[in-house]
């Protein structure tokens, strides 16, 4: 597979923001430059902001030092670094405290994502924000590690529609906190996410088996002298990449994903024996899954690949690779405007005649709506919904996403042709 094309980049995308193509730029892992971030205005840069807050840039911005940069907006930056900080102190006690409660009700269980990213995905937990700490435990270990969270505060909040997720319902513990416009506040506590599968078969319609021997590879590390128990390196890559697939598919945010999957993959270019294991442990099918993640990576942020990656990319299936160069800076443009245009990737991971039927009909014919009050994140702007904010009457709402997925789908049946018809041209 060539690299991709310079203007395939989302750096170049027409449909991001001018003031995000210029952070995009600053991120590029070879031949970075700041010169656009520097000729940006203040609007621009408060719009920035808020778009990092959201798709958890802000610490990565940070540590992007260079000449211009308003001075209100270093004093921000710096504010939520070291805010940041702080904050891991409260990170660590919760875990402790969580994984402590979970051990004496005897529920294995692991750390997957947050912390567990230091220090081949960031270079220090402490650089890495976190709102809450995902555990994967068995499915038949979920009732009683709820109970054991709930013995000691936690709620299940059941606001949100959990119906697709890959864990049970979110358990918060407020304790008389209040929101108060800083996303690294030391104070926050942190929700927990129990877990109970590593790739969810219900939600996507097909099956990766063999993440089962993931938990039976376990083992032990130390961060900041706190024990835990996590993903082998390998199967914590290939998480990661499927945890990146899955949001492609769902249509969900990856930039920072795949900001540290970029990372890890330029710092191993040259790892032979980790790619020796990596091509040992996981088999060709779930490499070609991975291998969508590398190269949204790769073309996101211009990382230097191994050739026992290259040449997994090389290996994708012609429908595929199709895929990718035409759509692979589809889900950046995603969080701007609402696309479907990962259904047709979709299509192709699922082999099962009437699973794509299925698909199919949950893309066009969704079963419900968001309501107007739920606290969710809008596609138009990645901005979220809170209660301070005013909404349309129900009527004029209905209407409203009516007309917006009516115009959605005829877009991604545009697109969807015009993309077949280009590869039946080739």
């Amino acid at each position: 597979m060539p690299a991709p094309h310079s203007n395939s980049n989302p750096a170049f995308a027409p449909l991001v923001p001018r003031e995000v193509a210029a952070l995009l730029a600053a991120l590029q892992l070879k031949d970075a430059t700041v010169n656009r971030l520097q000729n940006i205005s203040d609007k621009e840069w408060h719009s920035l902001l808020h778009f990092c807050d959201l798709a958890h840039l802000t610490l990565l911005l940070a540590q992007l030092h260079f000449e211009g940069k308003p001075a209100w907006v270093e004093e921000r930056l710096q504010s939520n670094l070291a805010d940041n900080a702080l904050r891991f102190a409260r990170v660590k006690a919760t875990y402790r405290e969580a994984a402590c409660a979970l051990y004496r009700a005897g529920v294995d269980h692991i750390i997957i994502k947050g912390f567990a990213q230091s220090p081949d995905y960031v270079p220090d937990p402490r650089l890495r924000m976190q709102s809450d700490l995902d555990f994967f435990c068995p499915p038949d270990h979920i009732p009683r590690a709820q109970a054991a969270l709930q013995a000691i505060g936690y709620q299940p909040d059941l606001r949100q529609d959990y119906r697709r997720a890959d864990h049970s319902p979110t358990l918060t513990r407020l304790q008389g906190w209040t929101w108060r416009g800083n996303a690294f506040d030391p104070d926050m506590p942190l929700s927990v996410e129990l877990h109970f599968c590593l790739w969810n078969d219900d939600t996507t319609l097909f099956s990766l088996p063999e993440t089962g021997k993931f938990w039976e590879r376990r083992l032990v590390r130390r961060i900041d002298e706190m024990e835990f128990h996590c993903l082998h390196p390998i199967d914590h890559l290939g998480h990661l990449c499927l945890h990146i697939l899955r949001n492609i598919l769902a249509r969900d945010t990856i930039i920072h994903h795949l900001y540290e999957l970029a990372t890890f993959l330029h710092a191993h270019a040259n790892d032979d024996a980790f790619w020796q294991s990596w091509s040992t442990l996981h088999s060709s099918s779930l490499r070609a899954k991975e291998a969508i993640a590398f190269y949204h990576s790769r073309l996101w942020f211009g990382c230097d690949l191994h050739p026992t990656v290259q040449q997994q990319l090389e290996a994708l299936p012609p429908q595929q690779v199709a895929w990718l160069e035409r759509f692979g800076a589809s889900s950046c443009e995603a969080m701007f405007r609402e696309t479907k245009d990962s259904l047709w990737l979709h299509l192709s991971l699922i082999n099962h005649p009437g699973k794509k039927l299925l698909l199919l009909r949950r893309a066009f014919l969704p079963n419900s709506i968001p309501l107007p009050g739920t606290p969710a994140v809008t596609l138009a702007a990645r901005a979220a919904d809170t209660q301070n904010q005013p909404h349309p009457g129900h009527t004029r709402y209905l209407s409203q996403r009516a007309i917006t997925y009516l115009q959605t789908n005829l877009s991604t049946l545009t697109r969807g042709l015009q993309w077949q018809l280009q590869r039946l041209k080739r």
